[in-house]
């Protein structure tokens, strides 16, 4: 007898029926036949799994979506199993759309495995194909926090990734896609911070714009009260924000001075500066927020050339 219910980890033959009858591991039989060419030819693969259609393991799941989920991981054919999205949104049909299978429940959970072993870029295209925007998001969301302040090849290859797909981000939660926009404007700032003296107050308007660091006395409170409803992702990256805009307005204090040949209060444009100084420091005390240990050290040695 042929047996329809049993794992693939248990015995070719089994022994659930009295004897000398036995019952034969079908699910075993196909996984061990399709091993030595899986990989290499996933389609031959899938055709074979089908025979496992409405097999299910001890845990009900149907043994025909385990061994494409199986068989995704392993041959990495996403695009040639699972089809690809476009720049539209708009998705093109993959081997598996042939058969009738829950698609979506399938991808979800190749989706989860690669997300589990830390391959994001794998997981945010796998949440994509199975319209999971949030996900998308929220691993997004977590990795522009990441790689947002280290100047590397890692930092502008999450960002194009990011931007590559904020089009198709329509329909997710709004206070996710909220946090991935501000991440991706905190990109732009970071890059025009990095570009040299030139950028400077181009990079410090983004920041006046972004409404998350106040450069002006009245903004203080009402600042401190917002960083309150920030996301974990974004509070990690606001005391290296705060020490790139403090040694902003170190430079641009510097070259004032130097250019107005004067470091009085009658210099008005480094007293500007120097007041909003004052205020980032100020709002950089009031935190609720444990920062690490250096972050107040660095920021009162920017500031005290501007101290007086």
């Amino acid at each position: 007898m042929i047996n329809l219910s049993v794992t693939p980890h248990q015995p070719v033959l089994c022994d659930e029926d009295p004897a000398p009858h036995k019952r034969l591991n079908l699910s075993r039989i196909i996984i061990g036949y399709t091993r030595k060419f899986a990989c290499s030819n996933p389609i031959s693969a899938l055709n074979y799994y089908y025979i496992l259609h409405g097999i299910h393991n001890e845990d009900g799941e149907d043994m025909f979506a385990v061994c494409i989920a199986d068989l995704i991981q392993e041959s990495k054919e996403y695009q040639t199993l699972l089809g690809t999205m476009d720049s539209s949104g708009r998705k093109t049909k993959g081997a598996i759309d042939r058969f009738n299978v829950n698609h979506s429940q399938i991808i979800s959970t190749v989706a989860e495995a690669s997300e589990k072993r830390g391959c994001w870029q794998e997981a945010v295209t796998l949440y994509e194909l199975a319209h999971n925007y949030d996900k998308v998001l929220e691993i997004l969301n977590e990795e522009l926090s990441r790689k947002l302040m280290p100047n590397d090849k890692a930092h502008d290859h999450i960002h194009e990734i990011a931007t590559g797909v904020e089009t198709r981000l329509q329909n997710s939660n709004s206070n996710l896609r909220k946090q991935f926009l501000l991440l991706l404007d905190l990109y732009q700032f970071h890059k025009l911070y990095h570009s040299g003296n030139d950028k400077l107050e181009e990079a410090l308007d983004v920041i006046s714009r972004l409404q998350i660091i106040p450069l002006q006395q009245d903004a203080i409170n009402h600042r401190v009260q917002s960083f309150k409803s920030f996301s974990d992702e974004l509070r990690r990256c606001i005391p290296d924000i705060l020490i790139m805009v403090m040694s902003i307005l170190n430079k641009l204090f510097k070259n004032t001075s130097k250019s107005n040949n004067s470091y009085s209060g009658q210099n008005k444009p480094a007293q500007k500066i120097r007041d909003q100084a004052r205020v980032v420091m100020r709002f950089a005390g009031m935190l609720p927020y444990s920062m690490p240990g250096n972050t107040h050290a660095q920021l009162s040695m920017l500031d005290a050339p501007m101290r007086y």
